[in-house]
């Protein structure tokens, strides 16, 4: 049963009445006022800081659950990262083995082109051994016209 503070007033002015002797009722009226008021005012500050408890209970339980709502929201962009750093080690581990058979594809290349150099300067070794046998040919048979040749007129001019 809930008093009001008029009626809570008026028991509390009654029951002093009672135990004391009242010199002034107007006092005793007053002070029985400002009691049930102090008391009801106190009761009210209870009622409000118990609303505030619970107002201050659920922002925090809501609080919680957004804490808790962000975690997993964090979780799962680490997860993301994690598999993305994945596919990235993945990428780097396949540009790394096409680096070295494109390594191993040059080195065979340069091989066959070092092969192919060596083929014509041998073919320019044969050329230029041709060109100096038919350099010393032209210049022995040049040599043998000219003797021919003088040869003629000198038996020419003998002869005669």
């Amino acid at each position: 049963m809930e008093l009001s503070m008029e009626n809570y007033a008026e028991i509390l002015e009654t029951e002093l009445e009672e135990a004391v002797q009242v010199k002034n009722k107007q006092a005793l009226r007053r002070y029985s006022l400002l009691l049930a008021q102090n008391l009801v005012s106190r009761e009210e500050h209870r009622n409000e800081i118990d609303l505030i408890r619970t107002d201050i209970r659920s922002l925090a339980e809501a609080m919680q659950r957004g804490f808790d709502s962000m975690e997993k929201r964090f979780e799962a962009v680490d997860r993301r990262f994690e598999l993305m750093e994945q596919r990235f080690e993945a990428i780097d581990k396949r540009f790394e083995d096409n680096s070295r058979y494109l390594e191993a594809r040059f080195d065979d290349i340069s091989k066959r082109f070092d092969d192919v150099n060596k083929r014509f300067e041998d073919v320019n070794r044969r050329f230029e051994d041709v060109n100096k046998r038919f350099t010393m040919m032209f210049t022995f048979i040049t040599f043998g016209f000219s003797i021919i040749t003088l040869a003629i007129v000198l038996f020419g001019f003998f002869v005669r």
